[in-house]
């Protein structure tokens, strides 16, 4: 007989982990290093191990009892890496807005180079603290690994946008962003663009504002090179490829979906004798990083304090009363940010 799942009607809070690890055929201690992370597991053990709790909708027992209690003061925040400036401001505004509110928030943060499995990892051990609410600012974490805890615990996504019907997300408007950079590309001359896009696995925001840039520029009539970015962690990937097609006269301007990215390709740029805006014209998005005044990139200032302060507003209104606090998908534009790296097109006047 199979096990039951959600799907069938059970409570994720009945789901034992010794259901989950015979469904996925592993013994009840890998389940339990799977989901905690204490030592390491093969890619194929994690993957079976979370394709069976969220065919069962599982709950960890610790999560179980700490999220049954409800009315803990104490707020959870999953953030990506918060050396990441855009993602240590939120986590300084979340902290003190919160703070603000009378509240406590206990934060967990992986490393940069850690992807989905270790934010999965933490997620669970962050659930595990009787959290009363929890802040999900990350573009890795997916709708479907926070579905079993919605009916436990208020959740509110930052930072990203999340179509999900039954979670309400505060986030910046990254078409808006992306159509204001593009624009101003456009309206210097420029008819042939490279876009950087990463990898929507590894970063909702910044894949949508590449697609998001791609579309606009060609609703300008401008050829777009797309340049994709998979791997996980590595800001500077794709910024040779933008090198080669400078060097080659196919490109003007180059545009990134992110200040930090920006800045990882300057070194490159640099030792291959490519002066913005003189020879390539360069844009990034969010006007997070400390010093963008001197460094004088062309960007869109994305509102992270108005995203903080609105995210514990929605957050109290929850926990006061979820059922008066339907999910909604909330978007904040940026400001443009001239900059000194957007120029006309090399060898022309405006």
């Amino acid at each position: 007989m199979r096990p039951r799942s959600a799907s069938d009607g059970a409570s994720p809070l009945r789901v034992t982990m010794e259901t989950v690890a015979a469904a996925a055929g592993v013994s009840r201690a890998t389940a339990s290093r799977v989901f905690y992370g204490s030592t390491p597991v093969s890619p194929g053990t994690r993957d079976a191990v979370y394709a069976a709790a969220e065919r069962l909708g599982y709950v960890p027992n610790t999560m179980a009892r700490s999220l049954a209690a409800h009315g803990s003061d104490v707020l959870g925040l999953l953030v990506r890496d918060p050396t990441n400036p855009a993602y240590g401001l939120l986590f300084s505004e979340l902290q003190a807005r919160v703070s603000g509110a009378g509240l406590q928030m206990v934060t967990v943060a992986p490393s940069r180079n850690e992807g989905a499995q270790y934010e999965r990892q933490a997620l669970n051990r962050l659930l595990g603290l009787r959290v009363g609410g929890m802040f999900v600012a990350t573009g890795v974490i997916r709708a479907h690994m926070l579905e079993p805890f919605l009916d436990l615990v208020p959740v509110v996504v930052v930072g990203r946008p999340e179509p999900h019907p039954r979670i309400h997300s505060v986030s910046y408007d990254e078409d808006d962003n992306a159509a204001q950079l593009a624009d101003a590309v456009g309206a210097q001359g420029h008819r042939c663009v490279a876009v950087v896009t990463p990898s929507a696995d590894n970063s909702v925001p910044e894949h949508r504002r590449g697609v998001a840039m791609a579309r606009r520029l060609r609703q300008h009539g401008i050829r777009v090179y797309p340049i994709d970015s998979p791997t996980f962690g590595r800001a500077e990937e794709g910024g040779r490829e933008v090198i080669d097609l400078h060097r080659a006269g196919r490109i003007t301007a180059a545009m990134f979906p992110s200040d930090w990215r920006l800045l990882a390709f300057l070194p490159l740029a640099q030792a291959a004798g490519v002066r913005a805006p003189e020879d390539l014209s360069l844009t990034g998005c969010d006007g997070i990083l400390p010093g963008i005044d001197l460094l004088g990139f062309t960007t869109v200032r994305i509102p992270v304090e108005r995203a903080a302060g609105r995210a514990v507003e929605v957050m109290r209104a929850l926990r006061d009363d979820r059922d008066r606090a339907p999910a909604a998908q909330e978007l904040l534009p940026g400001v443009f940010v001239p900059g000194r790296t957007l120029g006309p097109v090399p060898g022309t006047a405006r």
